[in-house]
Formats: C-alpha cells, structure tokens, sequence
C-alpha cells in the first residue's frame, strides 16, 4: 500500500479474524486489508479495513450469506466478492458498509474493468482473475 501513500495499511492473504456475531465468531478472508502490522496470526474485526473473500462452486449460498451478514455485523467497511463460478468467466462485485448492511458500489462481469470501493483505488479487470 505504500506504493499509494499509504503506509499504515497491510495487505495479507488468509489470516484469522475474531469477530462476535450471531453468525460466526471468527472468519478467515482470502485476504485481508489491516490497518496494524500483520506480526500475528488473528487480528480483532476493528483492525480489518477491508475482506476479500473468493467464491468458487464449492461455497453454499447459505455459506456466502451467512459471511456477508458476519463481515457487517463486525462493521467492516469494505468487502469485495471474486466469484468463479464453474465453466463461466469471473466476475466481481465491490461493496462498501452503508447502514449495518452492505452496498454493492461496482459489479465487473466478463472482461469488465472497475474502480473497487475501498481504502485506496485499485481498478479491477475480471479478465485477470481466472
């Protein structure tokens, strides 16, 4: 992130976050976006800027609803969805936390190209992502 000016920020893949919702206790983003030094292995929901979660065929529905809801309900401000769906192309979908829910700021279908909501720009082109 300091390549943005942004210093205070750390992007890492797949650590534990605690959170205390009705619907988890903890979850485990494919990647994470800090605002601490990621020199552990869980962070508190406070310190989680931003969640990335990729979907494939594998995750349920009930699964995805059920982490959107915990990802609110912890109050994080950004949440952005990688969807590969099996035998169709990628797709994105950028939300930012608006009144305990989420809103869905961007969506990139096939070969779409996007400015993601978040801490800093980063522009997502879902060509990329298969």
């Amino acid at each position: 992130m300091e390549a943005v000016g942004r210093d205070d920020l750390h992007v890492v893949p797949g650590v534990g976050i605690r959170i205390s919702t009705p619907w988890r206790t903890g979850l485990i983003p494919d990647v994470a976006v800090l605002d601490v030094n990621p020199h552990h292995v869980s962070f508190a929901a406070g310190n989680l800027v931003l969640a990335v979660e990729v979907w494939s065929p594998g995750n349920s529905q009930s699964e995805r609803d059920t982490k959107m809801a915990a990802y609110a309900g912890a109050g994080v401000p950004y949440l952005w969805i990688v969807d590969l769906p099996a035998g169709k192309p990628p797709q994105f979908c950028g939300y930012r936390l608006s009144g305990g829910g989420y809103r869905q700021d961007v969506f990139a279908g096939a070969s779409d190209e996007v400015i993601a909501p978040g801490p800093v720009p980063v522009t997502v082109d879902t060509a990329r992502l298969s």
